[in-house]
Formats: structure tokens, sequence, C-alpha cells
């Protein structure tokens, strides 16, 4: 269990570069995978607070979500899109590092693209090898890799996960200038 600030971390890296000057329009927060129920909270702010499911103008004038997990983040992670599903809120990417846990191999229906990059170490027994989308028809699989001579820590620093995750800032950038909606957040648990 890493602390949500380990500079050596990939996905702290990500995230420090999202919360950089090229980046005004996004909000980019790290947790660690114990504290899921924070990450999924601190996305929920960003939504207006009433009771009930979202309309679908609120939805479209929401933030744009793009969740990343490493290790047992990968489980939290695809935890806090399930609870966002519940909700009725759209996920934009999901990428799971090195994933593991019990529950993280089931992707949400509410999650438009999922990735998942793989090491082949002494822990790949525990880490989860494919995922299954709850409706394929609903998510896409842009990615299943395997990252050759990656120990579980150094996944996070494939440089395809980086270009991956900010290529969808990208395009997602693209959409909003398309159709004047608000920014995204991005949150992670390294």
């Amino acid at each position: 269990m890493e602390s949500s600030n380990r500079k050596g971390s990939g996905v702290v890296q990500i995230r420090d570069v999202l919360r950089g000057s090229a980046y005004p329009d996004v909000c980019s927060e790290s947790f660690i995978p114990l504290s899921w129920e924070s990450c999924r909270n601190w996305i929920l702010r960003q939504f207006p607070a009433h009771s009930g499911p979202f309309t679908q103008a609120e939805i479209d004038e929401a933030p744009r979500i793009i969740l990343l997990g490493h290790s047992t983040g990968g489980w939290a992670m695809l935890k806090v899109a399930r609870d966002l599903r519940d909700k009725g809120i759209p996920v934009e990417l999901t990428v799971q590092l090195d994933s593991v846990g019990i529950t993280d191999y089931t992707v949400p229906r509410n999650v438009k693209r999922s990735a998942i990059f793989h090491a082949r170490d002494f822990l790949m027994l525990l880490t989860t090898k494919n995922i299954r989308m709850e409706d394929p028809q609903q998510t896409k699989l842009v990615a299943n890799i395997v990252v050759k001579n990656a120990s579980h820590l150094s996944i996070t620093c494939d440089p395809r996960v980086k270009n991956l995750v900010l290529s969808t800032v990208v395009g997602i950038r693209e959409d909003i200038a398309k159709f004047s909606r608000k920014p995204f957040v991005s949150a992670s648990t390294p």
C-alpha cells in the first residue's frame, strides 16, 4: 500500500501533469485504495448536491471522469465506477495497472472505454489478467497490454499509460469545445 503522493509512482506523476498549467480545466486527485469512498465522495462533490437521480441536463453539464488504479487501486477504481453507475454517472475511461482484487474483473456499463496493463513478475498469479465488460455495447476495451520487463511497481511508469490518459483528456477537450460542456475530473489510486 503505497501513499497517494509517492513521487516514483507513474500514477502520481500523471496526476501532477494534469495539475500543471497545460491543464487548467482539469481537477486531478489521488487516493490510497483503502479510501475509495473518499475518492467517490470527492467526485460526487463535483455534481449537483441533491437526492435522487441526476437529470440528463445535469450529466451533460457535469465534469468528465477518468479513473486510474494501480494494484489494489484497480479494485478500488472499479468500485468507484460501480457506485457512479448506480447514480447514473458516466465514466470516460478506466485504466487498471497490474490490478489486484476480488471484484476487479468486471467493468461496469457506465464506463465508455477501459484499459488494462499487466506485468509479468512474482505477483502475476494475484493480478487480474482478463477483464470483462458488464455491457460490451456500452464499454470498449481500448488496451489489454502485457508490459514486457515491467514489475508490479514499474508498470505505472509505462509511457503508454500516460499517453492513453493524456490523449483521452485531449479528446474530451475537443468534445467539450464542440458541445460547450464543462471540464472534467481525474482521480487515481496508486
